[in-house]
């Protein structure tokens, strides 16, 4: 008797649970978009990202390889950038005078991925500067101290069917600027020839050096700006001479790890760096990587470093708050917030800024060689500076 008893108290149990778990899928569809707009104001081109977060019946990862179901039709939103100093509004192109920069739409063909591969994105070709570069042509170097940007951004896309309108607030962020150290400091290749001789380490960088040692490390050193998190980058571009077809200019990338106000390292002299230390030996064996994940023909004459290009960037706080939030998560639970720093959340995603300061040098010949020779990347036929293939020995 009380084994029935728990017996319909279960079943009146599991009665009263499913009807609290009822899903009202009648529930009136809310317009939220998904915007991803990091603007970079030493890019040429700025792009911006506006996507449906749709809502429909069956498969998701079938709906989102569906473009009309993660695009919004052309010409259905307007998406605006206007300039603020002080709270006042000014232009936001000040060089052409123009008050507000209106993006236009496009299609690009995106990488394969879990949604369509046909993307619509919004794009703007305006100098945010504040007034034109001047470049003094011995040096290589912008002298027009106004070549700067300032200033508050208010980013409006505006749904001009249903007439809602989301909109989001930045500072936009000047790049870090050029110290007296090396690589940062001139001369910038081409090195003008017969100026500086190879042996100045300020002109042709030598990372060559394949010690073990920890105080032989290079470093590299540049002030730090406005920005909350900073990232520097090593491109080392190369050609490979395929003979009579000419030559192809190709690169790998040699990434630092991200870095914080936390890690700026004052000097003596008060003025404060941030500061990135390798070896030789990590460098080449990282480029080694690289090369091989490129898919390299030996049917060519010989490949050839010829320069080494520096990238500084730098990002804002909501940069770094954006992909704390996108990392994969190691929680037990797998649900997390969803970013972003649209007025009232209104639109997921981020809109912001992410500097460029950018640099190049040339490299010194024996930098040159230790590629031909290194056990890393000779196998890659790389040329001395003298444009000989020694191969691996």
């Amino acid at each position: 008797m009380n084994l029935q008893r728990f017996f319909i108290v279960l079943i009146s149990l599991f009665g009263f649970n499913s009807c609290k778990n009822d899903l009202k899928v009648n529930a009136p569809y809310k317009e939220i978009p998904s915007v991803y707009a990091v603007l970079n104001p030493q890019e040429k081109v700025q792009i911006i990202r506006v996507n449906k977060v749709f809502l429909g019946e069956g498969d998701a990862n079938k709906m989102a390889q569906i473009s009309d179901s993660i695009n919004y039709p052309a010409g259905e939103i307007t998406v605006t950038l206007n300039r603020f100093l002080n709270g006042v509004q000014v232009d936001a192109n000040p060089i052409l005078k123009k008050r507000t920069i209106v993006f236009r739409d496009s299609m690009i063909l995106a990488s394969e991925g879990a949604f369509n591969r046909n993307q619509r994105v919004y794009v703007a070709y305006d100098d945010l500067h504040v007034d034109t570069a001047i470049i003094n042509p011995s040096t290589g170097l912008n002298i027009n101290q106004k070549w700067k940007v300032e200033g508050d951004y208010v980013l409006t896309i505006k749904n001009n069917r249903t007439g809602n309108i989301f909109t989001a607030k930045s500072t936009i962020l000047d790049s870090v600027r050029l110290s007296g150290f090396p690589p940062f400091a001139p001369p910038f290749y081409p090195v003008p020839p017969g100026v500086y001789p190879a042996t100045n380490t300020g002109a042709y960088l030598d990372y060559s050096s394949q010690t073990q040692d920890p105080k032989n490390a290079y470093t590299t050193r540049y002030s730090p700006n406005d920005g909350k998190i900073y990232n520097l980058a090593m491109r080392l571009h190369f050609f490979e001479d395929l003979g009579l077809q000419g030559k192809v200019n190709r690169y790998v990338d040699y990434v630092f790890g991200n870095q914080l106000l936390k890690d700026i390292t004052p000097s003596p002299t008060g003025e404060k760096y941030l500061v990135n230390t390798f070896l030789g030996r990590d460098l080449f064996s990282n480029v080694g990587l690289s090369l091989s994940k490129l898919g390299l023909t030996d049917n060519l004459i010989g490949r050839k470093m010829y320069k080494i290009q520096f990238f500084v960037y730098t990002s804002t706080q909501d940069y770094d708050d954006y992909l704390k939030f996108s990392a994969p998560s190691f929680n037990i639970s797998q649900n997390k917030p969803l970013y972003s720093n649209f007025d009232n959340k209104a639109a997921l995603g981020l809109f912001t800024f992410r500097s460029r300061c950018s640099v190049v040098k040339d490299m010194a010949a024996a930098f040159v060689n230790e590629f031909a020779y290194n056990a890393n990347t000779c196998k890659y036929k790389f040329m001395t500076f003298d444009n000989l293939v020694p191969g691996c020995k």
